[in-house]
């Protein structure tokens, strides 16, 4: 009886030895299925730092962020901030689970906002003023550009369309914070007639003679034989 016992006795041990038995990367750490981290968002100016930490707090981690210019994160989960704006993630990926992981938002917002006239009428190939307005930064500078197959335009925001009609979109900028941009639509109309010039200016026909004429018209595109 006393052998019998004792028998089950050891059975009960090994069985609650092997209920306890947690999953390792074979150097004695655990390998948890989940975790979190916090904060699971944030909201940071540019160049801004923030902890985040784990929970539970034993997990070991490598510590990323998914975008490439998102900012930086070291291994005890101190994140920089990038210059500008814009929503980024960061990544704790489990050291002895690779398939566990978690994330946190954040979301960076330099308060830098831009606001454009939209849209604006001109005519081809003549110069037109447009506008935009920087508000939450003493830099109030703009960045402008337009396609080049639809006109150039100055660091002073005029703008000039190529010759033809149509639509183009330009595009300004806040330097103060690239990632803020306007988009503005210009309706371009054909160009405007500036002068007609008919050639020769003046001519000699004699009785049942014929001349033949031609004419040239001038736009701020240039000049061009009528109908051309």
């Amino acid at each position: 009886m006393r052998h019998q016992f004792l028998i089950a006795v050891v059975a009960s041990l090994i069985a609650c030895g092997h209920e306890r038995k947690t999953a390792t990367d074979g150097s004695g750490e655990e390998a948890p299925t989940s975790f979190e981290v916090r904060p699971s968002s944030a909201l940071l100016t540019p160049g801004g730092p923030q902890q985040f930490s784990l929970a539970p707090t034993t997990v070991q981690v490598s510590w990323k962020v998914t975008e490439a210019n998102g900012g930086t994160i070291n291994s005890t989960g101190l994140y920089t901030a990038p210059g500008f704006s814009g929503v980024f993630h960061v990544v704790a990926t489990s050291t002895a689970n690779p398939a566990a992981s978690a994330q946190a938002i954040v979301t960076v917002d330099s308060g830098v906002r831009i606001a454009a006239t939209s849209p604006v009428n001109a005519f081809a190939c003549e110069q037109t003023a447009l506008t935009a307005t920087v508000t939450g930064s003493g830099d109030t500078a703009v960045i402008w550009s337009v396609p080049g197959d639809c006109g150039t335009i100055t660091t002073s925001g005029a703008f000039t369309s190529l010759r033809g009609s149509g639509t183009c979109v330009v595009t300004a900028q806040a330097h103060a914070d690239v990632t803020q941009a306007a988009a503005i639509t210009v309706n371009v109309a054909p160009e405007r007639v500036l002068s007609v010039a008919v050639l020769p200016a003046a001519a000699t026909v004699g009785p049942g003679g014929a001349r033949m004429f031609a004419a040239n018209v001038t736009t701020a595109c240039g000049t061009f034989p009528a109908g051309g």
